[in-house]
Protein backbone atom coordinates (compact mmCIF):
# COMPACT_ATOMS: atom_id res chain seq x y z
CA UNK A 1 0.00 0.00 0.00
CA UNK A 2 1.11 3.61 -1.11
CA UNK A 3 1.12 6.21 2.35
CA UNK A 4 0.28 9.38 1.06
CA UNK A 5 2.49 11.86 3.62
CA UNK A 6 0.16 15.21 4.14
CA UNK A 7 2.02 18.39 3.93
CA UNK A 8 0.83 22.09 5.14
CA UNK A 9 -2.33 23.16 7.24
CA UNK A 10 -5.87 22.25 6.69
CA UNK A 11 -8.23 25.46 6.26
CA UNK A 12 -9.53 25.01 9.97
CA UNK A 13 -5.68 24.56 11.26
CA UNK A 14 -4.68 27.89 9.53
CA UNK A 15 -8.15 29.46 11.50
CA UNK A 16 -6.76 28.36 14.60
CA UNK A 17 -3.68 29.11 14.58
CA UNK A 18 -4.41 32.65 13.51
CA UNK A 19 -6.94 33.13 16.31
CA UNK A 20 -4.40 31.99 18.96
CA UNK A 21 -2.07 34.15 17.61
CA UNK A 22 -4.82 36.91 17.92
CA UNK A 23 -5.10 36.42 21.60
CA UNK A 24 -2.02 36.71 22.25
CA UNK A 25 -1.30 39.76 20.42
CA UNK A 26 -4.43 41.40 22.47
CA UNK A 27 -3.19 39.51 25.76
CA UNK A 28 -0.10 41.41 25.30
CA UNK A 29 -0.93 44.77 23.41
CA UNK A 30 -1.72 46.63 26.54
CA UNK A 31 1.36 45.27 28.73
CA UNK A 32 3.17 47.27 25.83
CA UNK A 33 1.31 50.06 25.98
CA UNK A 34 1.70 49.99 29.73
CA UNK A 35 5.44 49.47 29.75
CA UNK A 36 5.24 52.67 27.74
CA UNK A 37 2.97 54.51 29.05
CA UNK A 38 5.80 53.34 32.48
CA UNK A 39 8.54 54.65 30.66
CA UNK A 40 7.41 57.95 29.50
CA UNK A 41 5.84 59.24 33.19
CA UNK A 42 9.32 57.98 33.97
CA UNK A 43 10.83 60.62 31.24
CA UNK A 44 8.52 63.33 32.39
CA UNK A 45 9.38 62.94 35.77
CA UNK A 46 13.33 63.34 35.13
CA UNK A 47 12.20 66.57 33.23
CA UNK A 48 10.62 67.88 36.37
CA UNK A 49 13.74 66.65 38.33
CA UNK A 50 15.83 68.84 36.13
CA UNK A 51 13.84 71.88 36.19
CA UNK A 52 13.37 71.27 39.97
CA UNK A 53 17.27 70.85 40.30
CA UNK A 54 17.36 74.25 38.30
CA UNK A 55 15.09 75.84 40.81
CA UNK A 56 17.11 75.27 43.36
CA UNK A 57 20.10 76.42 41.38
CA UNK A 58 18.64 79.73 41.31
CA UNK A 59 17.96 79.76 44.94
CA UNK A 60 21.22 78.96 46.32
CA UNK A 61 22.93 81.37 43.77
CA UNK A 62 20.25 84.25 44.30
CA UNK A 63 18.65 83.85 47.32
CA UNK A 64 15.21 83.53 46.50
CA UNK A 65 13.11 81.36 43.60
CA UNK A 66 12.81 83.41 40.73
CA UNK A 67 9.52 85.89 40.10
CA UNK A 68 6.72 83.90 38.99
CA UNK A 69 5.65 86.47 36.76
CA UNK A 70 7.76 89.40 35.70
CA UNK A 71 5.75 92.82 35.29
CA UNK A 72 6.34 95.90 34.67
CA UNK A 73 6.97 98.60 37.63
CA UNK A 74 4.27 99.30 39.90
CA UNK A 75 1.96 96.68 38.93
CA UNK A 76 1.46 95.87 42.63
CA UNK A 77 -0.06 99.03 43.20
CA UNK A 78 -2.90 98.62 40.34
CA UNK A 79 -3.89 94.60 40.66
CA UNK A 80 -5.98 95.21 43.77
CA UNK A 81 -8.41 96.88 41.51
CA UNK A 82 -8.47 95.98 38.14
CA UNK A 83 -7.74 92.58 36.23
CA UNK A 84 -4.59 92.15 34.91
CA UNK A 85 -3.40 90.62 31.03
CA UNK A 86 -0.17 89.40 30.92
CA UNK A 87 -0.32 88.82 27.21
CA UNK A 88 -0.83 92.47 26.94
CA UNK A 89 1.90 93.68 28.77
CA UNK A 90 3.83 90.66 26.63
CA UNK A 91 3.12 92.40 23.44
CA UNK A 92 3.89 96.20 24.49
CA UNK A 93 6.81 97.80 23.10
CA UNK A 94 9.47 100.63 24.61
CA UNK A 95 11.13 99.56 27.85
CA UNK A 96 10.15 98.92 31.04
CA UNK A 97 7.82 96.02 30.35
CA UNK A 98 7.83 92.39 30.72
CA UNK A 99 5.74 89.96 30.66
CA UNK A 100 8.01 86.85 30.78
CA UNK A 101 7.58 84.00 32.95
CA UNK A 102 9.75 82.24 35.91
CA UNK A 103 10.77 79.41 33.36
CA UNK A 104 13.18 82.12 31.83
CA UNK A 105 15.28 82.85 34.70
CA UNK A 106 16.34 78.84 35.00
CA UNK A 107 18.00 78.51 31.38
CA UNK A 108 21.02 79.18 32.92
CA UNK A 109 20.82 75.92 34.63
CA UNK A 110 19.55 73.79 31.87
CA UNK A 111 21.93 74.31 29.62
CA UNK A 112 20.41 77.17 27.76
CA UNK A 113 22.26 79.80 28.91
CA UNK A 114 22.30 81.38 25.17
CA UNK A 115 19.09 81.82 25.60
CA UNK A 116 18.99 83.80 28.61
CA UNK A 117 22.10 85.61 27.76
CA UNK A 118 20.87 87.20 24.61
CA UNK A 119 17.35 88.27 26.55
CA UNK A 120 16.86 91.51 26.78
CA UNK A 121 15.30 92.49 30.26
CA UNK A 122 14.84 95.64 29.89
CA UNK A 123 12.17 95.22 26.95
CA UNK A 124 8.93 92.59 26.61
CA UNK A 125 8.52 89.33 25.55
CA UNK A 126 7.76 90.73 22.25
CA UNK A 127 10.72 93.17 21.57
CA UNK A 128 12.61 92.29 18.26
CA UNK A 129 15.44 91.08 20.37
CA UNK A 130 13.11 88.13 22.79
CA UNK A 131 10.92 87.31 19.63
CA UNK A 132 12.71 84.61 18.37
CA UNK A 133 14.11 83.49 21.59
CA UNK A 134 10.46 83.11 23.00
CA UNK A 135 9.63 80.89 20.43
CA UNK A 136 12.49 78.17 20.75
CA UNK A 137 11.00 74.31 21.43
CA UNK A 138 13.12 73.47 24.96
CA UNK A 139 12.47 69.78 24.97
CA UNK A 140 12.74 69.14 28.74
CA UNK A 141 9.66 71.27 28.91
CA UNK A 142 7.02 68.60 27.06
CA UNK A 143 5.79 65.74 28.97
CA UNK A 144 6.24 62.65 26.45
CA UNK A 145 3.11 61.38 27.30
CA UNK A 146 1.54 64.33 25.39
CA UNK A 147 3.93 65.87 23.01
CA UNK A 148 7.53 65.87 21.94
CA UNK A 149 6.59 69.38 20.29
CA UNK A 150 4.38 71.84 19.46
CA UNK A 151 1.60 69.98 18.05
CA UNK A 152 -1.25 70.75 15.61
CA UNK A 153 -3.99 72.72 16.50
CA UNK A 154 -1.70 74.36 19.87
CA UNK A 155 -1.28 77.61 18.13
CA UNK A 156 -5.10 78.29 18.85
CA UNK A 157 -3.67 78.27 22.83
CA UNK A 158 -0.40 80.13 22.38
CA UNK A 159 0.34 83.65 22.27
CA UNK A 160 -0.42 85.19 19.01
CA UNK A 161 -0.71 81.45 17.96
CA UNK A 162 3.32 80.36 17.89
CA UNK A 163 4.12 77.23 16.92
CA UNK A 164 7.12 76.47 18.88
CA UNK A 165 7.92 77.15 22.75
CA UNK A 166 5.39 75.29 24.70
CA UNK A 167 5.40 73.99 27.73
CA UNK A 168 3.29 71.48 29.74
CA UNK A 169 4.93 72.16 33.37
CA UNK A 170 4.23 74.99 35.04
CA UNK A 171 4.54 77.00 38.93
CA UNK A 172 2.46 77.10 42.02
CA UNK A 173 0.38 79.56 43.00
CA UNK A 174 -1.21 78.27 45.89
CA UNK A 175 -4.84 77.54 46.81
CA UNK A 176 -5.90 81.09 45.45
CA UNK A 177 -8.25 81.63 42.78
CA UNK A 178 -6.02 83.32 40.58
CA UNK A 179 -7.95 83.96 37.08
CA UNK A 180 -10.11 85.46 35.68
CA UNK A 181 -12.09 82.40 33.83
CA UNK A 182 -13.12 84.66 30.54
CA UNK A 183 -10.91 85.73 28.42
CA UNK A 184 -9.03 88.75 27.35
CA UNK A 185 -9.41 90.55 24.09
CA UNK A 186 -5.57 89.39 23.79
CA UNK A 187 -6.71 85.72 24.18
CA UNK A 188 -5.44 84.92 27.80
CA UNK A 189 -6.67 84.82 31.13
CA UNK A 190 -6.35 87.69 33.04
CA UNK A 191 -4.90 87.88 36.88
CA UNK A 192 -7.70 88.40 39.17
CA UNK A 193 -8.03 91.83 41.15
CA UNK A 194 -6.89 89.86 44.32
CA UNK A 195 -6.26 90.62 47.50
CA UNK A 196 -4.41 87.35 48.24
CA UNK A 197 -2.28 87.10 44.99
CA UNK A 198 0.73 88.96 46.92
CA UNK A 199 1.34 87.13 50.50
CA UNK A 200 0.71 89.81 52.81
CA UNK A 201 -0.93 92.67 51.06
CA UNK A 202 -3.92 92.91 52.84
CA UNK A 203 -2.82 92.08 57.37
CA UNK A 204 -6.86 91.24 57.28
CA UNK A 205 -6.55 88.53 54.60
CA UNK A 206 -5.85 84.83 54.74
CA UNK A 207 -2.83 85.06 52.27
CA UNK A 208 -0.50 83.19 54.72
CA UNK A 209 -2.34 80.12 54.55
CA UNK A 210 -3.20 80.05 50.51
CA UNK A 211 -0.21 81.66 48.07
CA UNK A 212 2.10 79.70 47.15
CA UNK A 213 5.94 79.90 45.93
CA UNK A 214 5.08 82.10 42.50
CA UNK A 215 2.87 84.87 42.45
CA UNK A 216 3.91 87.91 40.40
CA UNK A 217 7.08 89.60 41.05
CA UNK A 218 7.70 87.23 43.30
CA UNK A 219 11.16 86.27 45.56
CA UNK A 220 10.01 84.01 47.42
CA UNK A 221 13.12 82.63 50.06
CA UNK A 222 13.16 79.75 52.23
CA UNK A 223 12.79 81.47 55.29
CA UNK A 224 8.96 82.17 53.83
CA UNK A 225 8.33 78.60 53.30
CA UNK A 226 7.31 77.82 56.83
CA UNK A 227 5.30 74.59 56.09
CA UNK A 228 8.43 72.60 55.01
CA UNK A 229 10.08 72.49 51.82
CA UNK A 230 10.04 68.72 51.78
CA UNK A 231 5.59 69.58 51.97
CA UNK A 232 5.15 72.40 49.61
CA UNK A 233 4.43 71.66 45.98
CA UNK A 234 6.77 73.89 43.80
CA UNK A 235 5.64 73.08 40.13
CA UNK A 236 3.59 70.19 38.70
CA UNK A 237 2.02 69.25 35.47
CA UNK A 238 -0.37 71.72 33.34
CA UNK A 239 -3.69 70.84 31.64
CA UNK A 240 -3.78 71.65 28.32
CA UNK A 241 -7.62 71.75 27.15
CA UNK A 242 -8.82 73.36 23.85
CA UNK A 243 -12.29 75.38 23.54
CA UNK A 244 -15.02 73.99 23.13
CA UNK A 245 -15.03 72.20 26.36
CA UNK A 246 -17.57 70.42 28.15
CA UNK A 247 -20.39 73.08 30.19
CA UNK A 248 -22.31 72.06 32.57
CA UNK A 249 -26.47 71.78 32.21
CA UNK A 250 -28.10 75.20 32.93
CA UNK A 251 -24.51 77.26 32.68
CA UNK A 252 -24.11 80.06 31.06
CA UNK A 253 -21.24 78.56 27.38
CA UNK A 254 -19.59 82.04 27.41
CA UNK A 255 -18.31 82.03 30.98
CA UNK A 256 -17.53 78.21 31.16
CA UNK A 257 -16.43 77.46 27.51
CA UNK A 258 -13.32 79.82 28.43
CA UNK A 259 -12.61 78.61 31.68
CA UNK A 260 -12.05 75.05 29.74
CA UNK A 261 -9.46 76.71 27.30
CA UNK A 262 -5.54 76.96 27.92
CA UNK A 263 -2.74 79.34 27.68
CA UNK A 264 0.58 77.53 26.12
CA UNK A 265 4.19 78.73 25.85
CA UNK A 266 6.73 78.91 27.98
CA UNK A 267 7.93 82.45 27.98
CA UNK A 268 4.95 83.52 29.09
CA UNK A 269 3.89 84.44 32.49
CA UNK A 270 0.73 83.82 33.74
CA UNK A 271 -1.78 81.26 32.85
CA UNK A 272 1.14 79.63 30.82
CA UNK A 273 3.10 78.81 33.23
CA UNK A 274 1.26 78.98 36.70
CA UNK A 275 -1.84 76.52 38.12
CA UNK A 276 -3.27 76.36 41.45
CA UNK A 277 -4.46 73.88 43.90
CA UNK A 278 -8.07 75.83 45.19
CA UNK A 279 -10.60 73.66 46.06
CA UNK A 280 -13.52 73.64 44.81
CA UNK A 281 -15.82 76.97 44.67
CA UNK A 282 -12.59 78.55 46.08
CA UNK A 283 -13.17 82.54 46.08
CA UNK A 284 -16.75 82.03 45.17
CA UNK A 285 -15.50 80.61 41.39
CA UNK A 286 -17.99 78.07 40.58
CA UNK A 287 -15.90 76.92 37.63
CA UNK A 288 -13.59 75.75 40.17
CA UNK A 289 -14.14 72.01 41.21
CA UNK A 290 -11.10 71.12 42.98
CA UNK A 291 -8.35 68.94 42.74
CA UNK A 292 -6.27 68.25 39.33
CA UNK A 293 -7.59 66.34 35.71
CA UNK A 294 -10.81 68.00 36.18
CA UNK A 295 -11.08 70.09 32.54
CA UNK A 296 -10.68 73.48 34.12
CA UNK A 297 -8.28 76.13 32.79
CA UNK A 298 -6.40 77.08 36.17
CA UNK A 299 -5.71 73.04 37.32
CA UNK A 300 -2.90 71.17 37.40
CA UNK A 301 -2.99 67.90 35.36
CA UNK A 302 -1.48 65.20 32.45
CA UNK A 303 -1.73 62.92 29.90
CA UNK A 304 -0.89 60.43 32.54
CA UNK A 305 -3.68 57.75 33.82
CA UNK A 306 -4.77 58.87 37.17
CA UNK A 307 -2.84 61.53 38.33
CA UNK A 308 -0.14 64.15 37.47
CA UNK A 309 3.77 64.22 38.36
CA UNK A 310 4.92 67.39 40.63
CA UNK A 311 8.24 68.47 42.21
CA UNK A 312 8.51 69.83 45.70
CA UNK A 313 10.28 72.56 46.97
CA UNK A 314 13.12 70.20 48.52
CA UNK A 315 13.23 68.80 44.37
CA UNK A 316 11.61 65.59 45.52
CA UNK A 317 9.14 64.25 42.50
CA UNK A 318 5.59 62.88 43.70
CA UNK A 319 2.98 61.64 41.56
CA UNK A 320 -0.20 62.38 43.29
CA UNK A 321 -3.51 60.34 42.50
CA UNK A 322 -6.22 62.26 40.81
CA UNK A 323 -7.97 61.19 43.87
CA UNK A 324 -6.67 62.65 46.68
CA UNK A 325 -8.51 64.69 48.93
CA UNK A 326 -8.95 68.40 47.93
CA UNK A 327 -8.29 69.96 50.69
CA UNK A 328 -5.40 67.90 51.59
CA UNK A 329 -4.07 68.84 48.07
CA UNK A 330 -4.38 72.16 48.63
CA UNK A 331 -2.97 72.20 51.78
CA UNK A 332 0.44 71.38 50.03
CA UNK A 333 0.23 74.13 47.75
CA UNK A 334 0.41 76.48 50.55
CA UNK A 335 3.88 77.98 51.82
CA UNK A 336 2.45 78.35 54.83
CA UNK A 337 0.23 75.37 56.80
CA UNK A 338 0.13 73.40 59.63
CA UNK A 339 -0.66 69.79 60.08
CA UNK A 340 0.10 66.53 61.46
CA UNK A 341 0.87 63.33 59.41
CA UNK A 342 0.65 59.59 60.04
CA UNK A 343 2.03 57.30 57.27
CA UNK A 344 2.38 57.98 53.80
CA UNK A 345 2.72 56.40 50.38
CA UNK A 346 4.02 57.28 47.14
CA UNK A 347 0.36 57.89 45.18
CA UNK A 348 -1.05 60.75 47.74
CA UNK A 349 2.18 61.66 49.77
CA UNK A 350 -0.20 61.87 52.83
CA UNK A 351 -2.51 59.22 53.90
CA UNK A 352 -3.72 60.53 57.03
CA UNK A 353 -4.05 64.24 58.11
CA UNK A 354 -5.03 64.97 61.91
CA UNK A 355 -5.13 68.59 61.55
CA UNK A 356 -4.66 71.48 59.22
CA UNK A 357 -5.21 74.75 58.98
CA UNK A 358 -7.81 75.92 56.95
Amino acid sequence: MNSHRRTGFTLVELLVVIAIIGILIGLLLPAINAAREAGRRSSCMNNLKQIGLALNNHLSSHGSLPPGIRLKSGYSATYLKQSFSVWSEAGMQGPGYSGASWMLFILPFMEYKDIFDNWDFSHSVTSKQNLLLAQRDIKGFYCPSRRNEMRKGDEEITFRNWTTGGTDYGGCVGRTNFWVNTLAPTGDHMICPAQYIVPGADPGSDATIKSGVFYPNSQTTLNQITGGASHTIMIGELQRLHNPGYVPRGQDAQYFGPSMTSNDGWALGGVCTLFDCAVAGEGGDSGQFGGLNQKFFESAGSQHPGGANFCDVDGSIHFISENIDSKLYALLSSMSKVYSMVGSNADNKVSTVIQFTD
